[in-house]
C-alpha cells in the first residue's frame, strides 16, 4: 500500500511541477531530464497498477515495488544533476520527490536488512555526491538526506515493532500463549485450501479439559488460569511446528494437524495427552477429552464442518470417559476387591446396559 501511495505521489508531482519549473518548454522536450521523468512515471504507473512485480515476487519480497520507486527517483536525481539543460527549479523538484519518498519509507514496517536495502540507492547517490556534488537546486539535498535517512530507517524499525506487537495481540491468546480463535479460524481456512489443492489429509483435534469447572469452583480462578497456562505451554511444545494450537474458548482447544490421517493423528494425540496436560494439586495430570475429524476420510467440504464433527466426537468421547469414571469409582455397584466381584456382576451389567 505504501509503495502504491509513493507511486501516486511520484506521478502527481512529476506531472504538476513542470508547470512551475518550465520542463514543458519547447527546448526541453529533448533533454535528458525530461526523458528520465517520463521513464520514472512509467515505473511509478506500473507499481500503482501492480504490474511492476509479479505476485510471486511480491509475496517473497513485499518491499520490492517500493524499492523500484526509490531506485527510479534516485536515478532521476542523479541524471538530472549532470544535465546541463536542467534548471535549478527542476533539480529542486527532484529533491522534494526524493525527500518525500524517504519519508514514506519511514512508515513501512521493515527489518534492519530490508531498510538497508531500501535506502542503498540513496546512499550510493550520496557517495557520488561526495565525489562530485549532486546538483540539488534550492535545497541542499545531501545535507537533508544525511539527516532524513537515519530517521527513516529508525522509524521503519519502529513500525515493524508496532506491527509485530499488534499482530501478537490479535493472534496470540495472552493467557495460554497459543493462537486466538479468530486467527485460528483464518489459519484453518488457509490450511484447508492448501490441503484441497494438494489433495492431502488435514485433521482437526477438538480438545476439552475434563472437570475444569469443578477445578475452578474448588480452587479458584487463579488456579484455573495456571492450569490453562500450563496446558497451552504443553500443547505448544508437544506438537510439531507445523501444527497450530488454538484456544477455542474457555477450556476448549483446537489443534490443526496438516498432512495427518485420522489414524496417525490419533497416535499423536494419545502421545501428547497420555502424560496429562497439566499438573493438578493432587499430583495427577489434567486429563482431557478429544475428538478428531479429517477432511478426506470424513468427506468434509467446509472448514467449519470439520470443526463441528470434531466437536461432536469430543462430546462422545467425554460421555465415554464419564462412564468409565463411574465404573472406576464403584458407583455402578462394582467392587474393586476380588471377593465382591462375583456379587457385583449382575448389578454392574444392568448399569452398563443403562449407560449404553
Amino acid at each position: 500500500m505504501t509503495a502504491r501511495f509513493a507511486a501516486l505521489f511520484t506521478i502527481v508531482l512529476l506531472l504538476v511541477v513542470p508547470l512551475w519549473d518550465g520542463a514543458y518548454g519547447t527546448g526541453l522536450w529533448q533533454s535528458q531530464t525530461v526523458i528520465m521523468r517520463f521513464l520514472v512515471m512509467a515505473v511509478a504507473t506500473a507499481v500503482l497498477l501492480n504490474r511492476a512485480v509479479s505476485s510471486k515476487w511480491r509475496r517473497r519480497l513485499p518491499y520490492l515495488p517500493m524499492l523500484l520507486v526509490v531506485i527510479a527517483a534516485t536515478l532521476l536525481c542523479g541524471f538530472s544533476g549532470s544535465d546541463l539543460n536542467a534548471n535549478t527549479r527542476m533539480l529542486t523538484a527532484h529533491s522534494f520527490l526524493l525527500m518525500g519518498i524517504v519519508v514514506l519509507v519511514a512508515i513501512m514496517p521493515l527489518t534492519l536488512v530490508e531498510a538497508g536495502v531500501m535506502v542503498s540507492p540513496i546512499l550510493m547517490l550520496l557517495v557520488l555526491g561526495a565525489r562530485g556534488p549532486v546538483a540539488s537546486g534550492y535545497v541542499p539535498l545531501e545535507m537533508v538526506l544525511f539527516v532524513l535517512l537515519p530517521l527513516s530507517v529508525m522509524a521503519a524499525l519502529v513500525q515493524l515493532y508496532r506491527t509485530i506487537v499488534a499482530a501478537q495481540e490479535i493472534a496470540i491468546d495472552p493467557l495460554t500463549g497459543v493462537y486466538t480463535r479468530a486467527f485460528g479460524m483464518e489459519m484453518l481456512s488457509l490450511n484447508f485450501e492448501t490441503a484441497y489443492r494438494k489433495r492431502s489429509p488435514l485433521t482437526v483435534a477438538f480438545i476439552d479439559l475434563d472437570d475444569f469447572k469443578k477445578i475452578n469452583d474448588k480452587f479458584g480462578h487463579d488456579y484455573g488460569d495456571r492450569i490453562l497456562r500450563e496446558v497451552g505451554i504443553n500443547l505448544s511444545q508437544r506438537f510439531r511446528r507445523s501444527d497450530l494450537v488454538i484456544r477455542w474458548g474457555g477450556e476448549e482447544f483446537l489443534v490443526i494437524l496438516p498432512d495427518l490421517t485420522l489414524e496417525r493423528a490419533d497416535e499423536v494425540i494419545q502421545r501428547v495427552m497420555s502424560p496429562g496436560l497439566a499438573e493438578l494439586a493432587n499430583g495427577r495430570g489434567q486429563q482431557a477429552s478429544c475428538g478428531l475429524a479429517e477432511r478426506v476420510e470424513d468427506a468434509i467440504s467446509q472448514p467449519h464442518n470439520l470443526i463441528d464433527l470434531a466437536d461432536q466426537r469430543m462430546y462422545d468421547a467425554k460421555k465415554r470417559r464419564d462412564r468409565e469414571q463411574i465404573v472406576a469409582e464403584g458407583l455402578s455397584g462394582r467392587r474393586t476387591s476380588s471377593a465382591s466381584k462375583a456379587k457385583a456382576r449382575p448389578d454392574s451389567a444392568a448399569l452398563n446396559q443403562s449407560l449404553n
